[in-house]
């Protein structure tokens, strides 16, 4: 049973619950052993998260409960979404993951004795050696993005932790995708899992599109991306295909940064993720690996810049658009090979169409001119140039009237166009007045004759 506080605290946030939730909670709660298996952001967090706190016994004072992540961010991601309803019923969260202090976790653990510790294998492996973290009241096992973990590289370090946790009362793991042996896991830790299956696929408001583009020619439609506006998360299948897609962006001065490279000169990790989250970024570049555990609400569009090899990774792709029941796109680039493969693997239900090239609207980029830090105070400039709005007529035209003009491929023409200019006058009107007002300031005070010749003043 989910405790009370934890129900009350998710009807706050919340208006009903998603179907793993559903599914899984009073199961959970109860004890059972299971495979949850649902798509990428369908709330798979809190599934685990509210039954495993409502079985916690706040009297050991002692960690109970361990929650296995495949990548840094996933875990802090985790422990940030989990700490508020633990918080609720009195249980502390640690977070054990690579990139931060060891010894501080370590220090941390032994004071407080957190009931849940959410972290990386190596990390957690790290502090069960080094005697920080105490495995004797470790009754439940959560690994989410299991088919990430779960895997024959990770086998010695699996091996490890399950020695290290004999006396598991409780192993759950979360996936968007099947791809897990559940027969080798039931051997490694001794329990069986009973899979629980919400739907394998991608979301409806997803819109699967495509683009014709041979692989020399990639990043230009990246680029026509970025000049656009258009703000995307970007998948490559290597890291050497990414970073030649970076510099050619960088080379045209495309808003572009990148996760899952190593580059520590340029903006760092958490830095990219904020400017992206922020709006200040177009495109996003990223490997699969980087990518888990990225979570951006609100993303309009993924880029396959090379076709994933296999369903699988499609779906973890495409699972990052289309959130919460949100309209998302995801564009796929390759040549007639590319699109045909990608076409064999997937399913009936996720038909492909042809990408879309849809101009920005001049409300659109000027209103992300506006956001500008350098911009900013120049909005009013920037908002003379904007188009009425649609609903506004004309005095001597009647509402529902159509309207006077050329022909419809004249005027889209026409407007594509007018949009263009608009930005730039927008932009050029904005630093005008910037130049003005500090020249102005300048003068303050000073008679004509000091004030230079009459261009500058």
């Amino acid at each position: 049973m989910i405790l009370p506080a934890l129900i009350e605290a998710f009807n706050e946030q919340f208006k009903e619950k998603t179907p793993i939730q559903e599914a899984l909670f009073e199961r959970m709660a109860d004890g059972e052993s299971v495979f949850g298996l649902a798509p990428t952001g369908s709330g798979k967090t809190l599934a685990f998260a509210l039954p495993v706190l409502s079985r916690i016994d706040l009297t050991a004072k002692q960690s109970q409960v361990l929650i296995l992540a495949p990548s840094q961010e996933l875990g802090a991601q985790l422990a940030q979404v989990i700490r508020p309803y633990a918080s609720k019923v009195g249980v502390k969260v640690a977070a054990l993951i690579g990139g931060a202090n060891g010894k501080r976790q370590a220090d941390k653990l032994k004071k407080e004795k957190p009931a849940v510790v959410v972290g990386t294998l190596g990390r957690v492996l790290t502090m069960i050696d080094g005697g920080a973290l105490k495995t004797k009241y470790l009754k439940t096992l959560i690994v989410d993005e299991a088919d990430a973990t779960l895997v024959e590289e990770h086998a010695e370090d699996l091996e490890h932790l399950a020695a290290a946790l004999p006396d598991l009362d409780q192993v759950a793991l979360f996936s968007a995708t099947s791809g897990v042996d559940l027969a080798w896991l039931e051997r490694l830790f001794g329990k069986s899992v009973k899979p629980v299956s919400v739907g394998n696929h991608a979301p409806e408001s997803i819109d699967h599109t495509y683009l014709h583009v041979d692989a020399r020619a990639n990043h230009k439609v990246l680029i026509e991306l970025a000049r656009r506006h258009q703000q995307a998360l970007v998948f490559f299948n290597t890291i050497g295909a990414l970073v030649s897609a970076q510099a050619a962006l960088r080379h045209e001065h495309a808003s572009v940064m990148s996760v899952g490279n190593n580059e520590k000169s340029h903006l760092k990790r958490a830095d990219a993720l904020k400017a992206f989250k922020s709006g200040k970024l177009d495109l996003l570049l990223a490997t699969d690996v980087a990518a888990r555990g990225l979570d951006i609400q609100g993303l309009p569009l993924v880029v396959n810049a090379q076709i994933p090899n296999n369903l699988t990774t499609y779906l973890h792709r495409t699972g990052r658009t289309g959130r919460a029941g949100l309209p998302g796109q995801v564009l796929n680039l390759g040549n007639d090979h590319d699109i045909r493969k990608l076409k064999q693997y997937l399913p009936e239900t996720m038909s492909l169409s042809k990408f879309s090239w849809a101009k920005p609207t001049v409300q659109k980029v000027a209103e992300r001119l506006i956001k500008e830090d350098d911009l900013a105070e120049d909005a009013q400039v920037i908002d003379a140039y904007l188009p009425k709005k649609a609903t506004d007529q004309p005095e001597n035209q009647e509402a529902g009237s159509k309207p006077r003009g050329p022909k419809t491929g004249q005027k889209k023409a026409s407007r594509a166009k007018k949009a263009e200019q608009t930005v730039m006058d927008a932009k050029q009107a904005a630093k005008a007045k910037k130049k003005h007002q500090a020249r102005k300031k300048k003068n303050k005070g000073k008679p004509k004759w000091a004030q230079g010749p009459r261009e500058e003043r």
